[in-house]
């Protein structure tokens, strides 16, 4: 029985289609061989019942060799009671009439046992299924085992709700992101503005007893919040527009991509030790958007000059549909708390709370690496580790 159901478990609807054809086809014919054969009994024992009363009724007929080929019958209705007239006439009609009927019969049930067996179960479930995604509801999953049309419908319609839930997800995401950053915003904000708001109410109500070198500070020091508000305000403006950017993958040779590493790398590093080391053949050929990598190889490296103490190091490799590109430095490293928030906006270490860093380098890095179809981790080893992927 087992062999049987993973017979029809294998096969398309198609197929199994044929076979439930074939027999439609073969039940319809025995059906009607028995049908018909009942009725031609049952009209023989009609006949039969007054055989002996009119002898010579029937006369075997033969031919010259003696072979019996048939029987010449006399008509006898006008013998036979109502009740068995009406059973002759009727096994008459039927014994003609059993054959579009038994095809009628087998072709009705054998489309109602197709429909349950291999339809109603894939068809209830993709009814749910829509009724869920129109409710919004995408926390379930569709599944069907056989391995048939139905089974590779239901798969794609997996596939289409997996798809959408990780859309809906990721708008989510950004929707949180934007909240977050918004906050962020709003609580950086509010600083500069209540020092600059002070520092112009003291101008406004005591510049007149002040001295010129106690205006000239006061101004100094307006000008420097608003430089840093000004600076701030481009930031968030920049991170808006991340979100805009379309992603064009162009073929390009390792051995190119490692140059503008280099260069780049000796320029940023300045008097700190720069290495710079290939993990793959330079002839490899890449397929990414030089200007996204280019952009979170800068921002990478700036922290880790930052950071480090002496020595930075850059490694690039190609594997697995995936460009990797590894910063690290001899630093402190990450605290169990950067490991955790160091890709989140606005995040600071607790050594940079009052620096002009913006704390967005890593965030701007982790959305680029997205936008990319990659990723970016953090990690320790001998000081602060990035790995930033590209998918090609």
């Amino acid at each position: 029985m087992g062999k049987i159901k993973n017979f029809f478990c294998k096969r398309s609807i198609k197929t199994i289609f044929v076979w439930y054809m074939l027999g439609c086809i073969l039940t319809a014919i025995l059906f009607s061989l028995l049908l018909s054969n009942i009725c031609q009994f049952v009209q023989a024992r009609i006949y039969n019942k007054y055989q002996e009363i009119y002898e010579g009724t029937y006369k075997e007929i033969e031919i010259e060799k003696g072979h019996l080929i048939g029987y010449f019958t006399r008509d006898l209705r006008p013998y036979f009671t109502p009740l068995e007239r009406r059973l002759s006439d009727a096994m008459s009609f039927f014994g003609i009439a059993v054959y579009p009927i038994c095809f009628i019969v087998c072709i009705v049930a054998t489309s109602i046992l197709f429909y349950r067996r291999q339809l109603q179960k894939p068809l209830a479930i993709l009814d749910h299924a829509a009724g869920q995604i129109a409710d919004n509801n995408l926390d379930f999953k569709v599944v069907y085992n056989k391995d048939d049309e139905m089974g590779k419908l239901c798969v794609s319609f997996e596939k289409m709700r997996e798809a959408l839930q990780e859309s809906n997800e990721e708008m989510w995401r950004q929707m949180e992101e934007r909240k977050r950053l918004n906050t962020a915003f709003s609580h950086d904000l509010r600083t500069p503005l209540t020092v600059l708001k002070g520092q112009s109410e003291l101008l406004r109500q005591f510049a007149f007893k002040m001295s010129p070198e106690k205006v000239s500070g006061t101004s100094e020091m307006m000008y420097r919040h608003i430089m840093r508000l000004e600076a701030y305000v481009k930031t968030m403006g920049d991170l808006q527009r991340l979100e805009d950017i379309e992603i064009t993958r162009q073929s390009m040779g390792m051995d190119t991509l490692y140059e503008q590493l280099q260069e780049t790398g000796e320029a940023v590093c300045g008097n700190k030790v720069f290495l710079c080391e290939c993990m793959v053949d330079k002839g490899t050929d890449l397929h990414v958007d030089a200007a996204i990598v280019q952009r979170v190889y800068e921002n990478l490296l700036a922290n880790a000059v930052r950071f480090a103490e002496e020595k930075v190091a850059v490694s690039v490799d190609s594997s697995d549909g995936y460009l990797y590109l590894k910063v690290s430095d001899d630093g402190a490293g990450f605290t169990e708390k950067d490991l955790e928030n160091a890709t989140k906006p606005f995040y600071k270490t607790v050594s940079e709370t009052d620096n002009e860093h913006f704390g967005m380098g890593l965030n701007i890095c982790k959305i680029l690496c997205e936008k990319h179809g990659g990723y970016i981790r953090l990690g320790n080893r001998n000081g602060a580790v990035v790995l930033a992927a590209f998918k090609q």
